[in-house]
């Protein structure tokens, strides 16, 4: 029952996050009709003030299935990332160990330093691996990287 309803409440973040993850990058130049809709913004909404556009978070939690965008801001720090090893962090993060024990933490609220002593606590209670923990770590680290700001 319990594992049933944290699957449903994923699916719902995972639904709410992808809604939510939609972009649009259009360029005065290659722009053919101007666009007159008005986008709506959330409460948690960031107003970027260089284009007057906001940014949402992709979900409110920070779990969410990473993408390029995730890939290419931990390979800054972590030249070796790969997307294999942010799919396995998220889907130990947010499927296994993690919230299996305890739940998950909002990923936003904590910096690089007291997440790498949390995930390092944690692994030895799950029973992770090197490979396992390291790839929690730049999962964790890939979301907060592209935190809108």
């Amino acid at each position: 029952m319990k594992t049933s309803l944290l699957l449903a409440i994923t699916a719902i973040l995972i639904i709410a996050a992808c809604s939510t993850s939609k972009k649009s990058t259009t360029s005065s130049a290659s722009a053919t009709t101007p666009t007159t809709s008005t986008p709506s913004i959330s409460p948690t909404a960031t107003l970027v003030a260089s284009s007057n556009m906001y940014m949402v978070p992709k979900a409110p939690l920070g779990m969410y299935q990473p993408g390029s965008e995730e890939l290419t801001a931990i390979q800054l720090l972590y030249k070796d990332a790969t997307m294999s090893q942010l799919q396995e962090g998220h889907y130990i993060y947010t499927v296994g160990a993690c919230i299996q024990c305890h739940g998950t933490t909002n990923i936003y609220t904590r910096n690089e330093t007291q997440w790498k002593e949390i995930i390092e606590d944690m692994s030895l209670k799950a029973r992770l691996s090197e490979t396992q923990k390291d790839a929690v770590y730049k999962y964790v680290l890939a979301i907060k990287a592209t935190q809108p700001k």
